[in-house]
Order: C-alpha cells, then structure tokens, then sequence
C-alpha cells in the first residue's frame, strides 16, 4: 500500500469517527430538547406580596413569567417613581423562583442585598424594586372583597 493510500484511508478513517461524535452529540441534543418540552415546569402557586405604609397590602400572582416595573405591559405594574419602566423580571425555572434586575436606574435586591447578576429567591424573601418592598410568598395570592 503506497503511502498515499494510507494517508487517505487515515482521513477517511477520521472523518468517519468525527461525524459520527457530532451524529452522536446531535442526537443526545435533539432527545434532551424533546424530553424538556415534554415536561415544560409549571410554577407552584406563589405570589408577591406588596405593603405600603400609605395603602393595604396586595398581592400579585405569580405565572412562570413575571415581568415587574410601572409600564403597563408587565405582569406586574407597581406605580412608584423609584421603580423602572421595566425593572425585574422573577421567573420559575429549574424548580427555582429566579430575580433578574433589567437594568433599572433604582436597583433591586434581596434581603438587603443588591441584585446584579440573576438570583434565587425562596418562599419568605425580601425582594426591593426601588424603594417598594415586597415578599415572595408560596399558594395563590388572597382574594380581597371589593377588587384589588
């Protein structure tokens, strides 16, 4: 066998082993992808409960996605001066309650620590958007007579 011969059935050789590693990464992908979407988590029922020294407290209740800030396409409209636009963003995934801060001019925080970068939060949290406090809350927010 001359050695060309033998330098092309060694690539050949190669090219083969590496296909099948990507064939093989592609399909453990692709099943991983299927089985998460099969078992899309549905958050547990929580709430956000809000108290003012100035009006009663209020509830919101929490969806897998929760958007919070004074703008009115969040999932959660808190009307204060010191909250943003589009604050934070709590969102439940993993089987945890996620904190994201959107950059907001007055920050966020947890248990009077800042948020900066993406943070779990539990049942019984602290949670500051500015200067509004709230507390994260586990079952469904409580109905009050009369709206709100």
């Amino acid at each position: 066998m001359s050695p060309e011969l033998a330098l092309l059935a060694l690539r050949l050789g190669l090219a083969l082993v590496l296909y099948t590693f990507l064939g093989a990464v592609l399909l453990f992908l692709w099943r991983d992808l299927r089985a998460s979407a099969r078992t899309s988590e549905i958050a547990p029922p929580a709430h956000l409960d809000l108290r003012t020294d100035t009006a009663p407290s209020r509830a919101f209740p929490l969806s897998n996605l929760n958007l919070v800030g004074r703008a009115g396409d969040n999932t959660i409209l808190i009307d204060d001066s010191t909250v943003s636009s589009h604050h934070a963003r709590l969102s439940y995934q993993g089987g945890q309650w996620w904190l994201e801060d959107l950059g907001s001019k007055n920050g966020t925080g947890v248990n009077e620590l800042d948020v900066e970068d993406p943070i779990v939060v539990t049942f019984g949290d602290q949670i500051r958007f500015g200067n509004v406090f709230t507390e994260l809350k586990s079952g469904p927010a409580p109905h009050k007579d009369g709206g709100g």
